[in-house]
């Protein structure tokens, strides 16, 4: 699923022919209607950024299948990792931010910091936030709801350079759902299912006039990574996950316990 690019720029394998390369494109938003696919792709994801050794937080206002993942991490990280409640999720979005800023004070501001390294560089450990239909969060509570966006848009503005990286999801994006600096910031996008032409412009970016044909259904629709000189979106069908023959919550478990790769921080 994970590889690097000629040993130095990581990346993750989508189909055959696309790799997300998350350092250069940081940031993601999936969406998509109910069963579409979007929450296997979201599992494809974080197994495949835990096979790198990533620091893994799970946001999951809904109380979903994302948020059973909890058991899989020792008890001693179950509640500074997984959140469901507006309170708990703005906890951890709060000492995510001050990791980062933390990072930056650390590494990038200091008298022998070294002009253009970034966190890759440096061998940090590379952080990703899950957070899964954000629109829960903001219908549960929208004073928290604020809260949490104003701390995704420093980490979606800011954690590039320091590895803190997000993958936000919503059955449906809007302006009201998500501030248009946050969506338009994302280096991947994609949207599975059938849905009105103004959920796709909203999820691609609303530059794009005209999409291409594509077949869509479970795990079918468009997808857009930023930097690549893409000048339109492409037709796209996430990674299979067999789920009669994978146990995903016991492979996400031992790759939390065992990381292939271990960092300095």
């Amino acid at each position: 699923m994970t590889s690097a690019k000629n040993g130095t720029e990581p990346f993750i394998q989508l189909d055959k022919e696309k790799r997300w390369y998350w350092h250069l494109d940081p940031m993601a938003q999936v969406s998509g209607p109910r069963s579409s696919g979007k929450t296997f792709f979201l599992y494809y994801l974080m197994l495949s950024v835990a096979e790198i050794g990533a620091d893994i937080y799970i946001l999951d206002p809904k109380r979903s299948d994302l948020s059973s993942l909890r058991f899989c991490y020792p008890d001693s990280l179950q509640d500074s990792h997984v959140a469901t409640t507006p309170a708990k999720i703005c906890k951890i979005l709060r000492e995510v931010t001050e990791l980062m800023n933390q990072r930056y004070e650390k590494y990038f501001q200091s008298a022998t910091s070294k002009i253009g390294a970034d966190a890759v560089e440096l061998g940090l450990q590379p952080i990703f936030l899950f957070f899964d239909e954000v629109l829960a969060l903001i219908e549960e509570d929208r004073k928290l709801g604020k809260e949490a966006e104003q701390y995704l848009k420093q980490i979606i503005l800011k954690g590039r350079q320091s590895s803190v990286y997000t993958v936000i999801s919503s059955q449906r994006l809007s302006a009201d759902t998500l501030n248009t600096v946050i969506r338009e910031n994302c280096g991947l996008r994609v949207i599975f299912g059938k849905v009105q032409e103004e959920s796709y412009r909203m999820a691609l970016g609303e530059s794009f006039k005209k999409l291409p044909r594509a077949e869509k259904g479970v795990g079918k629709g468009y997808i857009y990574l930023d930097g690549q000189g893409w000048q339109t979106p492409k037709a796209f069908e996430a990674p299979f996950m067999d789920t009669s023959k994978m146990d995903i919550k016991q492979i996400f478990t031992d790759l939390l316990a065992n990381p292939h790769k271990v960092y300095k921080e």
